[in-house]
């Protein structure tokens, strides 16, 4: 069973981003700041970005790197230690999301529905296409990574492939929008709505189980193990089995929206929130 372990304010407003490296977690706010916070020593650590933008997306390539996706479409790659830009790219939209694809490449989602593909050795853009026809919320790469499955706010979830640059099938998943998607280890797909439940499928679109999960909209999704948690804007953070969807716990650490959470390792993960907070959970088992 997951406890919370403990509640840190590092933000003078609401939290929209994190990504975990090893203790390390990075968080982006609508204060306009990245920040890293020491999970060992429960501290921030001497690092602050400062941008006349709110970062949406971030994501912790490895130890010395990490990208930032702004809401009016700048994206960065930086040296932590440095702060140095090694890549840099307005794309005139939001990017919502960032995802490894593998040790060289990086799929962003935008507002317009354009996915972008960079190159993170060599910084070169490598596709910038329409893949959806409204914002992309998230990304979830196969366990190949041959392929990407793209959560659309049209309500669509669209399988692309990222060598070719093929869109190879949509499907409708939630009305009102998908919000996050997770590909499991077993090659299923599991979806959250703005619709609020949570939904199970075949990579072929091929729906297995559906279920009203949150009073609200679903924001994002992880797995852990044998147990899936998801947030939402219904104040919550939910623990289901992996595989039936049957619930297992409920958490109202936050005062308000729960908008995103990132695995810290195979017992622990992190929350963060429109009350400007982060929570830390972890196993007791």
């Amino acid at each position: 069973m997951f406890r919370n372990k403990a509640v840190f304010t590092i933000h003078e407003a609401p939290v929209y981003a994190i990504s975990i490296n090893n203790e390390v977690v990075f968080t982006g706010s609508a204060d306009k700041t990245v920040k890293a916070f020491d999970l060992n020593t429960e501290s921030l650590l001497p690092f602050t970005i400062k941008s006349d933008a709110t970062p949406i997306s971030l994501c912790s390539l490895n130890e010395n790197r990490l990208a930032i996706g702004y809401l009016n479409g700048e994206c960065y790659i930086i040296d932590i230690s440095t702060k140095s830009t090694l890549f840099s790219y307005n794309f005139n939209a939001g990017v919502f999301t960032i995802a490894i694809i593998d040790k060289h490449r990086i799929a962003l989602g935008l507002a317009s529905g354009d996915l972008a593909i960079v190159d993170i050795e060599s910084s070169e853009l490598l596709y910038l296409g329409a893949v959806a026809s409204d914002k992309i919320r998230s990304i979830a790469v196969s366990p190949t990574g041959e392929h990407v499955y793209i959560a659309s706010k049209s309500g669509a979830i669209i399988s692309f492939d990222v060598h070719s640059f093929d869109l190879l099938s949509t499907w409708h998943a939630h009305d009102f929008g998908v919000n996050c998607v997770l590909v499991t280890n077993d090659d299923q797909l599991i979806s959250g709505g703005k619709d609020g439940h949570l939904c199970r499928w075949k990579l072929n679109g091929e729906l297995l189980q559906r279920i009203p999960a949150h009073r609200g909209v679903i924001y994002n999704l992880i797995a852990i193990n044998d147990e899936l948690i998801s947030v939402s804007r219904d104040k919550s953070c939910k623990v289901w089995d992996l595989i039936t969807f049957k619930p297992l716990q409920k958490f109202t650490v936050h005062r308000q929206s729960v908008n995103n959470l990132a695995q810290q390792n195979g017992h622990s993960f992190v929350t963060v929130s429109d009350d400007n907070q982060m929570a830390w959970f972890e196993n007791e088992k």
